[in-house]
């Protein structure tokens, strides 16, 4: 889910700006380095599965084209690097938001690949089909695949699948541990990652969930909410407590997202939760932009115009931003200095 961008001139905007301006300048020089690491890690857990007794068939990864514009392709895979309201991102305009709705979206691929869809079949039998070390498997005992997973990723049989171990890294013993340790991974000592303010910059990325988290947008979801009821949606706020044991509210905007990819292309809701069951037909389990879909999204779109929500929920994060930056002024203009460096060292 792409979460929608505050208008510009937020208080954290030159921070992370500088950020990406240090991704962008490093980044590709980082991303390549990382897929050399790879390979000699490939190789290594080859030759350690060999004396294991097995075979094994190093992935590739390609290499990193030189494109000036790697920052922008790389947005989505590195959100920490952008200030963002927390809300799913809707169209500027309503004929937009009646013609793609959200987009397209898929949650959790890898769990999706579990379902009897027939779709998904295809889509497991194809990565079968391209995969060597699978093939492999597939040609192996129980036993022996018992024997392949422990000596791979020191992993066990576990309810009709295997459960990882809870070693540390480095203590597993298997091969894949073993090759990872050999070769350290690069962005963890790339002057890419030498300003690692990580307090400070996970406090920057915080910001958007104590937004969300407020007593004001909470209270403004409520208005949003009862918009939507109005429409004939249910998207009352759900209270969860976490595995820690705190509780938590998921409200707003986002519960509205899960019942667009929870609705199906005749309009019928087969699951509200927000983690959809992967048994379910792809249509109640992804965006496809059908009708129904688009239906919930331009709801969304007039309840956010009729309650102003853009406008308050920006002031609210406008708020704690500027409360950040007030507090933190002499950290974040060593982290300013720190990437300047970076980037002269190269």
């Amino acid at each position: 889910m792409m979460t929608s961008a505050p208008p510009a001139g937020m208080p954290l905007e030159p921070y992370y700006e500088a950020l990406r301006h240090e991704a962008n300048v490093l980044g590709p020089g980082l991303e390549q380095a990382q897929a050399e690491r790879l390979g000699k890690v490939e190789e290594e857990i080859a030759r350690c599965m060999a004396e294991a007794g097995f075979d094994y068939y190093p992935q590739t990864s390609a290499a990193v084209p030189d494109d000036p514009s790697w920052s922008a392709a790389n947005e989505q895979d590195s959100a920490w690097l952008w200030d963002r309201l927390p809300v799913p991102q809707l169209g500027a305009t309503r004929e937009d938001v009646a013609a793609h709705g959200y987009g397209r979206w898929e949650l959790m691929p890898p769990s999706v690949l579990d379902g009897d869809d027939p779709e998904d079949q295809a889509a497991i039998a194809e990565l079968v089909a391209n995969d060597p070390n699978a093939q492999y498997l597939e040609s192996l005992s129980k036993p022996a695949q018992d024997a392949y997973y422990k000596a791979l990723d020191a992993m066990e049989p576990f309810e009709g699948g295997y459960m990882g171990s809870s070693a540390m890294p480095g203590e597993s013993g298997s091969c894949r541990d073993r090759a990872e340790q050999l070769f350290p991974n690069p962005a963890l000592t790339d002057s890419l990652s030498d300003y690692i303010y990580q307090d400070l910059v996970g406090g920057m990325a915080e910001i958007r969930w104590q937004t969300d988290d407020d007593p004001r947008t909470l209270a403004l979801d409520r208005e949003w909410a009862a918009c939507m009821a109005e429409r004939g949606y249910d998207v009352t706020e759900v209270h969860q407590v976490g595995d820690g044991g705190s509780p938590s509210v998921t409200s707003g905007p986002v519960l509205a997202f899960h019942l667009a990819i929870n609705t199906g292309a005749d309009g019928q809701v087969a699951d509200i939760g927000l983690y959809p069951n992967p048994s379910l037909p792809k249509d109640q389990r992804s965006m496809i932009q059908s009708e129904p879909e688009k239906a919930v999204a331009l709801a969304d779109f007039d309840c956010r115009g009729q309650t102003d929500y853009m406008a308050r929920l920006t002031q609210i994060q406008l708020e704690l931003e500027t409360a950040f930056v007030e507090d933190n002024r002499q950290a974040l203009d060593e982290l300013l200095a720190a990437i300047e460096r970076n980037i002269a060292e190269g």
